[in-house]
């Protein structure tokens, strides 16, 4: 897909930990803010033809004035390394770092739209200090289910079902690593979050159960919740769900 005229398609330059993310940048002319888009855990499943991944997203952020971000944390896709969710905490940072350098950035407003355990990572990025004015949780868990409780179940999970790669360190025993999960709980750290959060869940998702959504919502004094009625997991590929972020964004941050 070609960018639109007068938006500029570039890699987004990011380094953290000697690990070199895959990412890129859609920019149009006098952007209005920023927007930082990140993932959440892969899938080993094919993916959806239909599906204009987080590059076609950025370009759908672009078109509407927005200088729009997108990267690989660590492991996933064509970013190397090894996972560990305290390490896509320090992504988080590297890559908003990296956004408000872009020169066609010009130091504006700037908002991380954190999808799934990209949400999770977000709020802990922001509430240990990332330079954010405003936080998307989509479909984020407010807390993580079997991983630092059963450490050999988190690793099939990553390696298995997500196909993450893990150091041959953490495949020996993984009982630091799981540990590191009980340091990152988006329901502990969202309470040191300041700055607005919009949190928006989907009642049909079958992979973080709604009720995570009004957990997080509840504990800040900060958020916006909106319940998606029959919406699944997916909401980064919803029109209505992006167009409400958009409008959210835009009244907060313009």
């Amino acid at each position: 897909m070609d960018a639109e005229p007068g938006i500029s398609e570039e890699p987004l330059a990011v380094l953290c930990d000697g690990v070199r993310l895959a990412g890129g940048a859609c920019v149009p002319a006098d952007p209005i803010g920023t927007v930082v888009l990140l993932h959440g855990l892969p899938s080993i499943n094919p993916p959806d033809p239909n599906d204009i991944g987080y590059p076609g997203l950025a370009r759908d952020f672009a078109g509407r004035g927005w200088a729009a971000v997108w990267a690989d944390m660590r492991a996933v896709r064509k970013s190397p390394g090894y996972f560990s969710i305290e390490g896509w905490v320090r992504d988080v940072r590297a890559i908003v770092d990296a956004a408000r350098a872009l020169p066609g950035a010009h130091g504006g407003r700037l908002a991380l739209v954190g999808v799934s355990a990209g949400g999770a990572v977000s709020v802990e990025a922001t509430a240990r200090g990332a330079p954010v004015d405003a936080l998307v949780l989509l479909a984020s868990p407010a807390a993580w289910v079997s991983f630092a409780s059963v450490p050999q179940a988190g690793v099939q999970r990553i390696t298995q079902e997500a196909g993450m790669a893990l150091h041959p360190d953490v495949l020996a025993d993984p009982t630091a690593w799981a540990e590191e999960f009980d340091t990152v709980v988006p329901e502990r750290a969202i309470k040191s979050v300041r700055v607005p959060v919009l949190v928006v869940h989907g009642t049909e998702d079958d992979v973080v159960p709604v009720d995570h959504g009004q957990r997080l919502g509840d504990l800040s004094d900060r958020a916006e919740v909106r319940i998606i009625e029959g919406a699944g997991h997916q909401l980064r590929q919803l029109p209505e769900v992006v167009d409400q972020v958009d409008e959210w964004l835009r009244a907060r941050l313009t």
